[in-house]
């Protein structure tokens, strides 16, 4: 399974993420793509789940599942050609994406609770991938 998780700080939440929002049982999502040819996805169940994606630039996509609870995945993106892709079970799993450049292309995955991973990749076509089982695991990456 696969998660991502955004934690970029101020500097992404800044960006205005406010275009499309939903709330269903506490649980978030919110959406802001600009640009063209943009895509995102994503499912939630559970309770007091919340998702942010802000992409920008253009043929950018998300795909986020959330299942348990107070689980939270911010995507960012920006240039084109980016692809994030986050999967979180379980509960209080944290996941974040960077991305900026282009050709970039990130694959997260959370299982059980606590666990936090950080993503931020800048230049053009890097690969991430992580896998997180357990709980209290800490992934941070970055490249250029």
């Amino acid at each position: 399974m696969t998660r991502i998780f955004l934690k970029t700080t101020a500097a992404l939440l800044s960006l205005g993420v406010a275009a499309t929002a939903a709330n269903a049982g506490s649980s978030s999502v919110s959406i802001s793509q600009r640009g063209w040819l943009n895509g995102a996805a994503g499912s939630q169940s559970g309770y007091a789940n919340r998702l942010t994606v802000d992409q920008t630039g253009r043929y950018n996509s998300s795909v986020t599942t959330q299942n348990g609870s107070r689980n939270r995945a911010v995507i960012g993106q920006v240039g084109r050609r980016n692809s994030a892709i986050s999967i979180q079970n379980g509960r209080g799993n944290i996941a974040g994406v960077a991305q900026f450049g282009s050709g970039h292309t990130v694959v997260t995955s959370q299982d059980g609770r606590g666990n936090a991973v950080g993503v931020i990749q800048a230049g053009r076509n890097n690969r991430a991938t992580t896998t997180q089982v357990g709980a209290g695991n800490v992934s941070v990456i970055v490249q250029d």
